[in-house]
Formats: structure tokens, C-alpha cells, sequence
């Protein structure tokens, strides 16, 4: 997935986001190998998104900022097939990528939001526009658990004010709900093994007992 945060650290495994938990956890114990695993992973579904699709596997391997740009500016360029591969695939990459290698939740989640709220946008009452900013808005949200900045980060990238109350509605919705969910167990730092957890010691006998 490259850095698309361009901070250039690693992404800690650590981290709230539930997409990398699975594989930070995986990684933790052979952290070599089992890194290069991920990365032949993401390999595998960059190739298949583009045998599948005839599209650049780049849509898949990349941060996904310049893919965002040509759907934001010709979503009905994108076949249904092509955007529920898309999802699919980059998904699995990012989750991959997120655990074990370099890389941050903005952009990738950003293409994501916006691939599902073109792919959603024929339902009734939606449309294009609205479910590309519903999509970012809420894929962003749960990514950052920052409402505030992520409205203000879909606004700018939407370039227009006019989305605002759609994307206050679907990033509070979906706060709401990551709120809501389940806090997934604790990750271990990558490369290091968890601490075993010691006994509490004995507790010291009164004075004067035999």
C-alpha cells in the first residue's frame, strides 16, 4: 500500500483500526516471514483485481490517492463488476498491508468509501455525488475514529460545501456505531512477543502467625 500518509513510520499493529488486527496478530510471532507473506498477499490480489477487471493493478497496490481522483472525477467510467472487485480486493490488501507493512488509513480509506458509495448510488434517493461523500465520510470516520477532522477532510477533498450536512450524517453515524462495536483483543508490538502474565505473589503471612 505504499505510505500514503507519507509520515514514512510503520503503522502500529497496535492500532484501533480492526482491519489489521487479524494480521498484526499473525505477524507478531515469525515477523519476517510471515511480513513477506502479507506482501506476496497484496501481490496476489493486485493481480487478480487486474486479471479479473483488465484494469492497472495499481488501483489495488497503491495508497489509492490518484484511483480516488479519476473515480471522484468519471465515476460512471467504473462497471459495477470493476467496482465490487475493487472493494474486494484493495480490502484485503489494505488489511494486509495496514498489519505487517508501511502505511496509513487515510487515502486507502477514502478510495474505499468512495468506490462503495458509487457502487450503492443507484438506490433510490442517493445518487453519485451524495454516496461518494457518505462513503468517505463513513469509511474515514471509522478509520480515524475523528469525526471532526474527517468531515473536514471529506469536505476539502470534495472541493464543495454543498455534501456538508451528508457528510456530518454519515461520518456521526458511523462514530456511533464503531463506538458501539466490540473492542477487539490487544495486539502485541511487531517483533515483540507478548509479556506472559506472572503470578501475583503470596501475600505476607500477619505477624505472629505460626
Amino acid at each position: 500500500m505504499g505510505d500514503p500518509d507519507g509520515s514514512g513510520h510503520r503503522c502500529p499493529p497496535a492500532s484501533d483500526h480492526a482491519r489489521g488486527r487479524l494480521t498484526a496478530r499473525f505477524v507478531a510471532k515469525r515477523t519476517v516471514a510471515r511480513t513477506t507473506l502479507c506482501a506476496l498477499g497484496a501481490g496476489v490480489c493486485s493481480a487478480v483485481y487486474a486479471l479479473t477487471t483488465g484494469l492497472s493493478p495499481a488501483d489495488v497496490s497503491s495508497s489509492g490517492q490518484e484511483t480516488l481522483s479519476r473515480m471522484a472525477a468519471d465515476p460512471h467510467a467504473w462497471g459495477v463488476g470493476s467496482l465490487i472487485a475493487v472493494v474486494l480486493c484493495t480490502g484485503a490488501a489494505y488489511a494486509l498491508c495496514l498489519g505487517s507493512l508501511r502505511g496509513g488509513p487515510v487515502f486507502p480509506s477514502l478510495f474505499l468509501g468512495c468506490a462503495i458509495g458509487v457502487l450503492l448510488a443507484p438506490l433510490p434517493g442517493l445518487g453519485v455525488v451524495p454516496g461518494m461523500a457518505a462513503g468517505m465520510a463513513a469509511a474515514t470516520t471509522s478509520a480515524l475514529r475523528l469525526p471532526v477532522s474527517s468531515i473536514v477532510l471529506v469536505v476539502v477533498v470534495l472541493g464543495s460545501v454543498a455534501m456538508t450536512p451528508v457528510v456530518m450524517l454519515a461520518a456521526v453515524v458511523s462514530f456511533v456505531t464503531t463506538q458501539l462495536l466490540p473492542p477487539g483483543p490487544d495486539v502485541p508490538p511487531v517483533g515483540k512477543p507478548a509479556e506472559p502474565q506472572t503470578a501475583a505473589p503470596p501475600a505476607a503471612k500477619p505477624s505472629g502467625s505460626v
